[in-house]
């Protein structure tokens, strides 16, 4: 039977129209057999599915007997998902010249699992991501800090090697405040 693959998503009516015609035109009597069976005539593989698509698609098979069937990719293959991840902060202590001790507890969330966290207190966006602490196997750490403006990144990696990124920006000015 015929497949057509879309690398779209949301395919919409004209595409189940012209399979329909194009599926019959391929192979008339298989065609008519698959229909007279009430089998498939052939499978549109996307992302993913408009409304549209999903009526002419039942419009098909309830008006005409022709059964199309739609296919999404990440019932076929798995589709990656980033790792989630949240950074909570906390002050430990200061010391007499207003420098902050900080302690940075990082959670990531993967279906894979998490593998590391990478951790560059001197995160310039411009520079990118260059880290000081590169295989953090807790995701937790303290670092001190004088008074001004930081801007520090985590970065999560889980075990199918996806990763994100998490950027924190504190103002240290007599107490710490987290900027967004």
């Amino acid at each position: 039977t015929p497949i057509q693959v879309k690398r779209s998503d949301t395919v919409g009516v004209n595409v189940i129209k012209n399979f329909s015609v194009s599926a019959k035109q391929f192979d008339k009597s298989l065609f008519e057999q698959n229909a007279a069976a009430l089998k498939p005539v052939g499978t549109i593989i996307a992302f993913s599915f408009g409304r549209g698509a999903i009526e002419e698609t039942s419009r098909l098979k309830n008006e005409e007997r022709i059964l199309i069937r739609l296919l999404r990719v990440e019932e076929i293959v798995p589709v990656a998902v980033k790792p989630a991840i949240s950074v909570h902060i906390s002050e430990m202590e200061q010391d007499e010249k207003g420098t902050r001790k900080i302690a940075f507890a990082a959670a990531g969330q993967s279906p894979a699992g998490i593998e590391f966290y990478s951790w560059d207190f001197m995160y310039d966006a411009e520079k990118g991501f260059k880290p000081q602490i590169l295989l953090d196997k807790t995701g937790t750490q303290t670092c001190s800090f004088k008074t001004g403006s930081h801007t520090i990144a985590v970065k999560v990696v889980d075990n199918d090697g996806l990763e994100n990124i998490e950027v924190i920006r504190l103002k240290i000015n007599g107490k710490v405040e987290q900027v967004t």
